[in-house]
């Protein structure tokens, strides 16, 4: 939802754009609360917001890198709080998409499997094995390929619906829009 209901501007600056409010009243609180404010609105869309520049990291890894960068510390202040715990799920339910879900699951897995393939030594014992996990990391990396193509068809599909490209709008609907 970056850059579509919440923007971070330049300077880290967090806005609350004023018709998204309403569904996001956890989130609200967050922001007006004097303890947690726009740093923690920025902590909870960096960490967990689709379109995040921190996405393409594994979670507890994105979690750390963004409370240093906001905080100077490995671990977000108030992170824990009840409220902020709401507004995650929150903001979690508003942008759901199970293919992006599914995608970025992936993704982890992929990561994990990669570390532990990293960590083998290989033998003439387990020369066998490593191929049968090499193979297996080749057809998880495809199938991740494919969803991906999924969701940028899904978008695309999604942003003709919605009739986002000019080219779809009827010389009517052109004219509201300049407000003829």
């Amino acid at each position: 939802m970056y850059n579509e209901l919440i923007n971070v501007d330049t300077d880290g600056n967090v806005f609350l754009h004023d018709d998204s409010i309403a569904l996001m009243p956890k989130l609200f609180k967050v922001y007006k609360n004097k303890y947690m404010g726009s740093n923690m609105v920025k902590y909870i869309v960096s960490v967990y917001d689709y379109k995040s520049p921190f996405r393409r990291l594994p979670e507890e890894e994105r979690k750390s890198r963004v409370a240093y960068s906001i905080y100077s510390k490995d671990k977000a202040t108030n992170s824990s709080d009840k409220l902020v715990g709401e507004a995650i799920e929150e903001y979690l339910k508003l942008q759901y998409d199970p293919l992006i879900d599914q995608y970025n699951t992936m993704g982890e897995q992929i990561y994990k499997m990669n570390k532990v393939y990293g960590a083998m030594v290989p033998t003439e014992d387990n020369l066998e094995d490593m191929n049968k996990i090499q193979d297996q990391m080749g057809k998880a990396a495809l199938a991740r390929e494919k969803i991906k193509e999924l969701i940028l068809k899904d978008q695309q599909s999604e942003s003709n619906i919605k009739g986002t490209g000019s080219e779809d709008f009827s010389v009517f609907e052109e004219d509201q829009i300049i407000g003829k």
